[in-house]
């Protein structure tokens, strides 16, 4: 386990470098979601609709490329959104756990996220409940 400072804060020396792919889909996850990707693929989107109304739709092999292109594009574009989010949210629970154990809070909370779907209702019950209950 990490040696811990006076914050109770791993030391940043000893943190492990992530893996490059993870970088990557990172850095491809910052371009799409940049304002000029946007524009981009709103302007691509409008050509493509242009071309196929000029070509027409019966030009199978061109209107299949544009849709398998489309569909990768669209699968890439999923994949580095989701794997961004879920590192987010992972690094966001660690923090908060942090908080909770160096606060006067309830300790069996740190690392509720692990927990059932019905265990986490039942645990937002309790503190529903428990919030009435204080309002009274």
């Amino acid at each position: 386990m990490a040696e811990l400072d006076d914050r109770g804060a791993a030391a940043d020396a000893e943190r492990s470098p992530r893996r490059r792919s993870s970088l990557l889909i990172d850095r491809v996850s910052d371009v799409l979601g940049h304002e000029v990707t946007f524009v981009a693929v709103v302007i691509g989107d409008l050509a493509i609709l242009a071309m196929i109304a000029i070509v027409g739709t019966n030009d199978g092999p061109l209107l299949s490329t544009t849709a398998l292109v489309v569909s990768l594009l669209t699968l890439i574009m999923v994949c580095a959104v989701q794997h961004t989010s879920s590192r987010e949210a992972k690094a966001l629970n660690v923090k908060l756990d942090e908080l909770i154990r160096v606060s006067p809070g309830r300790n069996e909370l740190i690392g509720a996220e692990d927990e059932s779907h019905r265990q986490l209702d039942n645990r937002a019950n309790s503190l529903r409940e428990h919030r009435t209950g204080a309002e009274r």
